[in-house]
């Protein structure tokens, strides 16, 4: 199944389960809008800049950031504060690690991906029913280990993604992870 075709199929599957929905929501700063609201939500982060990779968004956060697929393949994340950044190598692995670790933001902000312990300090091990559905259905990865090496792989996969200012009235954004 191609990497939009799986997309599709998950992104159908939390529309289905509320309490998927719900947890993605509040715990991962994960949410799912209808493509005209991406769109625009895109447009206003990328007003006067032009990336490195073609940015398609699939869901958003609730601070006005979306999580977009670039180049249809990698997931990278563009947030409201003028950060930016790779965070899984494909959706597969995408959703292993939100749904793990939760606020993805938080491990750029605090460090949490500098060394293993740091890490499963704040690794969220799947005990309800519905993620347990939801990673089998999926065939997600859950060994902590893995996901270590997943997440880190894919913030230090060059070229970084980058969102550079067209304007002198704009800056060019950030990393958020700075590795």
């Amino acid at each position: 199944m191609k990497n939009k075709d799986y997309l599709k199929s998950i992104i159908r599957y939390i529309e289905d389960n509320e309490e998927l929905a719900d947890y993605l929501s509040g715990e991962c700063d994960f949410d799912i809008e209808d493509d005209e609201e991406l769109a625009d939500d895109l447009n206003f982060l990328t007003e006067n800049t032009e990336s490195n990779y073609k940015l398609e968004p699939f869901a958003c956060d609730g601070e006005g950031g979306i999580y977009a697929l670039l180049d249809g393949e990698m997931v990278g994340m563009i947030d409201s504060e003028g950060q930016a950044g790779i965070i899984a190598k494909n959706i597969r692995d995408f959703f292993s690690i939100i749904i793990h670790c939760g606020c993805l933001e938080d491990f750029g902000k605090f460090d949490w991906l500098e060394d293993p312990d740091e890490f499963s300090e704040h690794f969220i091990e799947i005990e309800d029913d519905f993620l347990e559905d939801f990673s089998e259905e999926f065939q997600l990865e859950n060994d902590m280990q893995k996901i270590y090496q997943m997440f880190r792989e894919a913030v230090l996969t060059q070229p970084q993604l980058k969102i550079t200012a067209t304007s002198s009235d704009y800056e060019d954004y950030q990393q958020i992870f700075e590795m």
